[in-house]
């Protein structure tokens, strides 16, 4: 069985993506479901086709984004709108950027990057635990790819997102 095999029996799904946009991590359990990071703003539809064939009818409760890399976050606004009751969580120290979309802050002007305004409903912090899909998650800060960043661990079978 493989790696993506094992995590799809614990509800976890894997969108896997080249170059330039981030893998999309779907969490489906009796929680609901969560998908954490949404790509570029370029590949929203195809986000959008994905999450259709993986849902199967069902809404998608939850978005998380990593970090405000647009890479990461450039499909919340298109996921807000197909889904229009979404969570949408941020790390806690961008939070504030987010909720004044502060371009100088949210570095998307200094770093060339293209990233629709979207909103905020609630905030990630060190330490806080999430069940999404059918575990337990802790938030921790990953500040070295981006002083903003946190990863979410799932202790009881080893996975780091």
């Amino acid at each position: 069985m493989s790696h993506l095999e094992k995590l799809s029996t614990l509800g976890i799904h894997v969108f896997e993506r080249g170059w330039l946009s981030s893998n999309c991590i779907l969490l489906l359990g009796s929680q609901g479901s969560t998908l954490v990071d949404s790509g570029y703003h370029t590949h929203a539809n195809q986000t959008l086709l994905w999450l259709k064939q993986q849902l199967n009818g069902m809404c998608l409760d939850r978005l998380i984004s990593t970090h405000l890399h647009s890479d990461h976050c450039g499909g919340n606004a298109a996921l807000q709108s197909a889904y229009p009751n979404l969570w949408t969580d941020v790390p806690h120290s961008i939070a504030p950027a987010v909720r004044s979309w502060d371009l100088d802050r949210l570095t998307f002007v200094d770093t060339g990057q293209d990233c629709p305004p979207f909103l905020t409903s609630g905030v990630l912090a060190e330490g806080q635990t999430l069940h999404l899909g059918g575990l337990m998650w802790r938030v921790c800060l990953a500040k070295g790819h981006d002083p903003d960043s946190v990863v979410l661990f799932q202790e009881e079978h080893r996975i780091l997102i």
